[in-house]
């Protein structure tokens, strides 16, 4: 659903109230607008007597019909626009003004044709439901289930500054009488088993609905501010057109098939719940909480109908009720669990993580610098300063406690890291190994022992770098650097992202095995948001975003992957692996420079890294050269960051008054998936083979159960046995021993005869 900061005004209609005073009938231009749902409690039956809010009943004459009004002349506008009309219907939803002092609704309510509803009909032009904007009226609004005749002026309602005429727009009737009639039959709402077409939409407008099977939540973002859930029909969350077709047309074509299959699911307020000036702060969401993240992937179950409206631009499932700040009104039940960190098979592990700007230098220490504030007016990430993480201690130490988590779960031997802070390019401090030292002795604080070192930085580092930087982390037990890193410092990085870091590493083995050396080759590309400056011609355009699914700057992430390339060039005799955050989905350009070069993409593989605007992909990657391929076992993302709603992030911390930061788990540490590879690199060592003995026993077994042998093997056994005692009673060596014998008992014998005598 689009969003504005200012509703538009909606002019020249005139209202009147039901004791002919005029009433202010109109869209605050103040507002700003959040998508707001409430769910209806049950099918709505029609009141049997006039309402107790209504003066009297009356006679009724010339009424049109809601699909009258509903039918279009203009583009989508309807064909009666700006003209009074009378008709009838049957409340579906309500959405009283002033039901929550702290948010904002849709101050009005809808109606549907009696007696409407139910199985869809193809042949449909034309809605049978209809919008009542009361605005700030003080007339009583009548409640679900009631029957009324309603007197005003048709209007339509576009919620978008400067809208064109094909703008999808909400028509709307301004009253200036309501009236409770009886006799009205009820509405069943009309089950829908996908996304409506544009056309099926129209025919559609206004009209209680009920989604049938599983749902998904396809994007989150917007449910931290405005309180809505984007859904898809199914199970499975719609993918960037890049991470699975080509750039170009084919990905044109297959995001414009996810735009035809994603809707969001509002909460009737019109509240920026962001917004301190404002108090939607104080109320709870309608779909998230602690221990119901409503993340990305979990699916969705509709149990009570809900009203298919046109807000601000795009159709929306509306609660028949406001759900901001009431979820037990919810129309949906949400299911689905946090994923535990994946088991990765291998003697040895490596890890690329993105840690979204880690800071241990803060913003409160900057002069001058502020930050973004959170619902007690107290900064909590730093704004247009130097440093670009957390503006306090407090929110430092929420940033790290879940990063530290995430890494200590992941439990790899060597962990490349992106956007660690290089206080050296930011002019904050001359240790450009400073924040990374913070993170290894909060890890190792953690890990309660000297688990973890880091990489120091090499004595030749670039004159020009970025404020982040790329850094590896390693397990001291298990791994071991083999000589300095070194950073590829070449003009396709210089001043546009952070140069390429390159480490060798080595397992630390036994005496009885061997480990291969391998290298990591860190990357962090230009990012998709914005294009360099002082560009012209073909490379400007290269470099523009020109629609093909790649965004901005894909010629100088081109540039970087061919540099790169280039760069580990040097490393092919040895185990190479290429990990990070490229900042390209997996079909496009700067990733297929590398897989022409010959590197093997490892990742990905239906895995997404990152969650943006609605779509799931992969922008962080692994690649392998010939020689780390085969020692590869598996490659696994880790969705503990990507899937949850910003607003689990330290820097949405005490954003709502009943969301609590969770400083317990790691979930949404950062924005981006780590990816986790499995190498076996260590092998035994080979012994030499152990020969027969010089002298074998010829001692009965010590098991007087055990077999006695083969024929074959008793006979060599007697064969040896009589050659044995032949050579014991032969020989010349032999009798010498028996002569002395002899001699000495003759001796004795002689002694023992003259001792007797």
């Amino acid at each position: 659903m689009l969003r504005a900061k200012k509703r538009t005004v909606i002019g020249a209609l005139a209202a009147f109230s039901l004791f002919g005073m005029p009433l202010a009938a109109y869209a605050d231009p103040s507002d700003n607008p959040t998508s707001g749902s409430e769910t209806q409690a049950s099918t709505p039956t029609p009141s049997v007597e006039a309402s107790a809010h209504v003066r009297q009943t009356r006679a009724v004459s010339a009424l049109v019909s809601i699909p009258d009004i509903q039918t279009t002349g203009d583009g989508d506008d309807s064909q009666l626009i700006n003209q009074t009309v009378e008709t009838k219907g049957v409340v579906t939803a309500a959405y009283p003004k002033g039901e929550n002092a702290n948010l904002k609704g849709l101050e009005g309510f809808t109606i549907q044709t009696p007696g409407t509803g139910g199985t869809w009909d193809p042949s449909r032009t034309a809605s049978d439901g209809l919008f009542v904007f009361m605005g700030k009226s003080s007339a009583t609004m009548p409640s679900i289930g009631e029957c009324v005749v309603v007197k005003g002026k048709v209007a339509e309602y576009s919620g978008v500054k400067n809208a064109t005429a094909s703008t999808q727009s909400l028509t709307q009737l301004v009253p200036q009488n309501i009236t409770a009639v009886s006799g009205c039959d009820p509405v069943k709402p009309t089950e829908l088993s996908g996304v409506p077409t544009q056309d099926q939409m129209e025919a559609l407008e206004s009209m209680l609905v009920l989604p049938k099977d599983t749902w998904t939540i396809t994007d989150n973002y917007k449910t931290n501010r405005y309180g809505t859930l984007s859904l898809t029909p199914g199970t499975e969350v719609l993918r960037t057109a890049t991470d699975v077709v080509a750039p170009g047309a084919a990905a044109q074509a297959y995001e414009a098939e996810n735009a035809a299959k994603t809707i969001d699911l509002d909460d009737a307020s019109t509240t920026d719940l962001t917004n301190f000036k404002q108090n939607g702060h104080k109320e709870r969401y309608a779909y998230l909480a602690n221990g119901a993240p409503a993340r990305v992937g979990y699916h969705v179950t509709f149990t009570k109908p809900v009203v298919l409206e046109s807000r601000f631009g795009s159709f929306v499932f509306q609660p028949t009720q406001m759900t901001a700040g009431n979820p037990d009104r919810s129309p949906v039940t949400i299911t689905g669990e946090r994923p535990a960190a994946p088991t990765v098979s291998g003697d040895t592990k490596v890890a690329t993580f993105n840690v979204l700007n880690y800071f241990s230098d803060l913003g409160e220490n900057e002069p001058g610098c502020k930050g973004y504030e959170d619902r007690d007016h107290k900064y909590v990430t730093a704004k247009d300063c130097k440093v670009r993480g957390a503006w306090s201690a407090q929110a430092f130490a929420n940033q790290q406690t879940k990063i530290v988590q995430a890494i200590n779960t992941i439990d790899a031997d060597v962990v490349a890291l992106e956007e660690i802070e290089n206080p050296v390019a930011s002019g904050v401090s001359t240790d450009r190994d400073g924040a990374l030292k913070s993170l290894v002795n909060a890890l190792n604080a953690a890990a309660g022992s000297e688990v973890w070192a880091y990489v120091p930085s090499p004595s030749t580092v670039p004159a020009d770098e970025d404020v982040i930087r790329i850094a590896f982390i390693y397990k001291k037990a298990t791994t071991t650097p083999v000589g300095d890193s070194v950073i590829y410092d070449d003009p396709a990085y210089t001043g546009l992202a952070r140069q390429p870091l390159a480490q060798e590493f080595k397992p630390i083995t036994d005496a009885n095995h061997e480990g291969k050396n391998f290298v990591v080759i860190a990357n962090h590309f230009k990012s998709k948001g914005s294009a360099p400056k002082n560009l012209s011609g073909a490379e400007a355009a290269a470099n523009t975003d020109n629609g093909d699914g790649q965004g901005n700057s894909n010629g100088v992430r081109v540039k970087q992957a061919r540099a790169l390339a280039t760069f580990a060039q040097r490393f092919n005799g040895t185990p190479t692996l290429l990990v990070g955050d490229f900042n390209a989905y997996t079909m496009e350009d700067p990733l297929k420079v590398l897989t022409d070069a010959g590197w093997a993409h490892e990742s990905g593989h239906g895995d997404s890294s990152y969650v943006y605007g609605g779509r799931s992909g992969s922008m962080d990657h692994v690649f392998a050269n010939s020689a780390a391929h085969p020692l590869i076992t598996e490659v696994k993302s880790w969705a503990v960051n990507a899937q949850e709603s910003i607003a689990f992030e330290y820097s949405r911390a005490n954003y709502n008054a009943y969301l609590a930061f969770e400083a317990d788990n790691p979930y949404r540490a950062s924005d981006h998936n780590p990816e986790i590879i499995g190498l076996n690199l260590i092998t035994p060592i080979a012994q030499p083979p152990v020969g027969p003995s010089a002298q074998p026993s010829t001692q009965a077994s010590a098991n007087p159960g055990a077999p006695a042998g083969t024929p074959e093997q008793s006979a060599s056994a007697t064969k040896a046995k009589h050659k044995r005692s032949k050579l014991a009673s032969t020989g010349v060596n032999d009798t010498i021993p028996l002569a002395l014998g002899a001699l000495v008992l003759g001796v004795i014998a002689c002694a023992m005869r003259r001792r007797t005598l």
